[in-house]
């Protein structure tokens, strides 16, 4: 992905796999979690609506 979109271009950004890092993970479900440290419980979030390709 380049760091300045094209007018046409759909960006989109995935999290990492989660392997106990804190930030926003994505779990082995395919849901995005949110962990404030690493090693703590993640907190499951709602995934971000993505705009749709014209």
């Amino acid at each position: 992905m380049d760091e300045i979109a094209q007018p046409d271009q759909v960006q989109a950004w995935s999290p990492a796999p989660d392997k106990g890092q804190a930030g926003t993970v994505m779990l082995e479900g395919g849901q995005w979690a949110y962990r404030y440290k690493e090693g703590a419980e993640p907190i499951i979030m709602k995934m971000p609506e993505r705009p749709a390709a014209t």
